[in-house]
């Protein structure tokens, strides 16, 4: 474990700009009080399946992250696997196989902000197209710790038969979503050239995973 993953883990739902996150780490600094790690949280982006910062409201991430280095914190950002039917990147994907698929019905899973279906983290392909946005507009900016939320599609608990997955029908494969999921970032990373990898994996329970062993604890 690095040793910023055994320190204090600054996070609330949600700081809305660069801003905001970086006030509440000048302030930190200013107080003499420890932080180790603050959160990025979800709907930073501009659109679910937009895995990078809203201009509009983080308009230099690079100077951000420089600051929060400079004061010996890390940024975490909240990863979601879920792709909106209006981002950039949802006609590609769709077109590539990369989403999960339907037997029949509307091709959505998830309606929130927008009407979402969530990446095949079954899929290599997937896994590595997922993997090289967040490298490009997180990692290469110097990020090194993801927050891999919505990590269990909530329909893999009860009997829809209708999806499918690159690796089968979610009645037999759905429950393995959460380790795909997060494999694409662990060997993103480490072929990166990151030697100890540390991210939280969250679905009902939390999970922790670090240097490719998942940590399950209490139920949320």
């Amino acid at each position: 474990m690095p040793e910023y993953g055994l320190g204090f883990w600054q996070c609330k739902l949600r700081y809305q700009t660069q801003e905001e996150i970086l006030e509440v780490a000048r302030e930190h600094k200013r107080r003499g009080l420890p932080m180790d790690v603050i959160v990025a949280d979800y709907f930073h982006w501009p659109k679910e399946g937009e895995w990078k910062f809203d201009p509009t409201f983080w308009p230099d991430p690079d100077a951000m992250i420089a600051e929060l280095k400079s004061l010996d914190i890390e940024l975490m950002v909240s990863i979601w696997p879920t792709v909106d039917r209006k981002s950039e990147n949802y006609n590609e994907m769709l077109e590539k196989g990369l989403l999960i698929r339907q037997d029949r019905g509307w091709r959505i899973v998830m309606e929130g902000v927008g009407n979402c279906v969530h990446f095949d983290a079954t899929n290599p392909e997937a896994r590595s197209y997922v993997w090289q946005k967040a490298k490009k507009n997180y990692y290469d900016r110097g990020i090194r710790i993801f927050w891999l939320d919505e990590a269990e599609p909530e329909y893999t608990h009860y009997d829809f038969d209708n999806y499918r997955y690159h690796a089968g029908p979610d009645l037999m494969v759905g429950n393995v979503y959460p380790v795909q999921y997060s494999r694409a970032f662990y060997e993103g990373m480490k072929e990166a050239g990151q030697e100890r990898v540390v991210n939280l994996t969250t679905r009902h329970p939390i999970e922790l995973v670090t240097n490719g062993v998942l940590h399950s604890g209490p139920a949320i």
